[in-house]
C-alpha cells in the first residue's frame, strides 16, 4: 500500500518549515530508542512535534505541521481526515548518518505513516531514497509517501553533508 503524493505542497511552506525546524531549540539525540542506548555515533536528532496530541511547547513549529498535513490531506481528496494523527517528527540526517533497516510498528497497531522532506532542493545525486518493500523512492521536496510502518525500510546512504530534514506523520486507522 506504498502510494506517493506529487508535488502536494508548495517549496515555499516548506522552506518556512525548514527555517523553524532549523532555528528550534528542542532537537534531541535519543533516536533511535534502542535499550540500551545506541552511541551517540549512530544516533541522530529529531524534533517530537505530536505524541498522541499537538505538544504545544513545539509552538509555531506543530502549527506548521498540522497545516501541511491538511495540504497533503486535501492533495489525496481527504481520505487521511478519518484517522487519527498519533505521532508527528522532523528528523534530520546527513552522509555521516548510515541508516539502519528497520519497522517503525507492528502490523496489528494498524499505523501507517506519510514521509517527505523539507529540503526545497535536494539533488538526484545527493542520495537518501527512501527504500520500502524493496522499492526506492526518491525524495523528491514537495512529494509524501504513504507506507506501512510495520514493513522493513530505511534511508538509503546520503552522499551530502547537506542536512536532510524529513517529516513523518503515524496515523492510526480508527
Amino acid at each position: 500500500m506504498t502510494e506517493v503524493i506529487k508535488n502536494c505542497c508548495s517549496k515555499n511552506y516548506l522552506a518556512r518549515m525548514k527555517y523553524h525546524a532549523e532555528q528550534s531549540s528542542s532537537w534531541d539525540f535519543t533516536w533511535p530508542l534502542m535499550d540500551p542506548p545506541l552511541p551517540i555515533e549512530v544516533r541522530f536528532p529529531k524534533i517530537r512535534l505530536i505524541e498522541n496530541t499537538v505538544r504545544v511547547e513545539e509552538g509555531v513549529l506543530a502549527g506548521l505541521a498540522i497545516g501541511l498535513f491538511i495540504q497533503i490531506n486535501d492533495a489525496v481528496d481527504g481520505k487521511l481526515s478519518k484517522h487519527e494523527i498519533i505521532s508527528c517528527q522532523i528528523s534530520m540526517k546527513d552522509r555521516h548518518r548510515r541508516d539502519n533497516f528497520h519497522t517503525d510498528y507492528d502490523a496489528q497497531d494498524d499505523v501507517y505513516k506519510i514521509l517527505g522532506i523539507l529540503n526545497t532542493s535536494w539533488g538526484d545525486d545527493w542520495g537518501g531514497g527512501f527504500k520500502h518493500n524493496d522499492i526506492t523512492y526518491p525524495m523528491i521536496p514537495g512529494d509524501f509517501i504513504i507506507f506501512d510502518p510495520s514493513i522493513g525500510h530505511f534511508a538509503e546512504d546520503i552522499k551530502t553533508d547537506a542536512k536532510r530534514l524529513a517529516i513523518d506523520f503515524a496515523l492510526r486507522r480508527k
